[in-house]
């Protein structure tokens, strides 16, 4: 009698974070393109507009979707702009709230999930709320590179991965422009953008480049295809 293929083990996501993550169901699309690859992948998500880690460290709900444990992989992401500020506000609110979610994390499961940082992407033209009160965030390329250096220093202290969307964006940017990564409002991701975004998480889990998958989301095919191997790239250079 032949044998039967062994069933690939489902892999299991906790996404916690806000819009950047719920945009266009970005999950789900990381869930699909787990599928085009024979993997099998299923997700939570909590994840309310706007809302920061610290934030979710207060909320009962988000507590107790990390307890119901089963994860492999838990995703932190934090408020767009809260990593790229001052170092001090940096260590207060950022640098703390994932501290502490590391150790709510390692009190309460067993094996412990690999904490997975979602390391986002500059303003399409800078932080203006902030541009007058620092600089370094007054342009696209300041505030992605500040947020690149704050979501790795946290990941290297606390032995975390980083799934660096961030970096991606900024590659698309330069070697296709003529792809439109935001939404209207300069921050928020298109289609096109939570589509790299999720290519970027199945590099960072399944640890092999997306660029040969058969799920284009929404995208015409020459574009999509693009944004995989945009998400290689950022991600073999991590």
């Amino acid at each position: 009698m032949p044998k039967l293929p062994e069933k690939k083990r489902q892999v299991r996501i906790l996404f916690i974070g806000n819009s950047y993550t719920h945009t266009h169901d970005m999950p789900a699309i990381l869930q699909k393109l787990a599928e085009a690859g024979g993997q099998s992948l299923s997700f939570e998500m909590r994840a309310p507009g706007g809302w920061s880690l610290e934030q979710h460290y207060q909320d009962k709900e988000t507590r107790a979707i990390i307890k119901k444990g089963g994860w492999d992989y838990i995703v932190l992401q934090d408020q767009s702009q809260r990593a790229a500020m001052p170092i001090r506000r940096v260590r207060r609110q950022f640098y703390r709230y994932v501290r502490r979610f590391n150790r709510f994390i390692w009190w309460h499961l067993s094996p412990k999930p690999r904490i997975l940082l979602y390391l986002t992407w500059g303003r399409k033209d800078g932080d203006a709320d902030n541009r007058s009160y620092f600089p370094p965030v007054g342009t696209f390329e300041g505030m992605t590179a500040m947020l690149k250096e704050r979501y790795q220093t946290m990941a290297r202290r606390i032995g975390a991965s980083v799934s660096p969307v961030g970096p991606a964006w900024a590659y698309v940017r330069n070697n296709h422009p003529e792809i439109e990564l935001y939404q209207e409002d300069g921050h928020h991701p298109s289609p096109e953008g939570s589509y790299l975004a999720a290519c970027c998480f199945y590099f960072a889990i399944f640890k092999k480049s997306p660029a040969g998958l058969a799920f284009d989301f929404t995208l015409k095919p020459e574009v999509a295809e693009k944004l995989r191997e945009a998400a290689g790239m950022a991600g073999m250079m991590e």
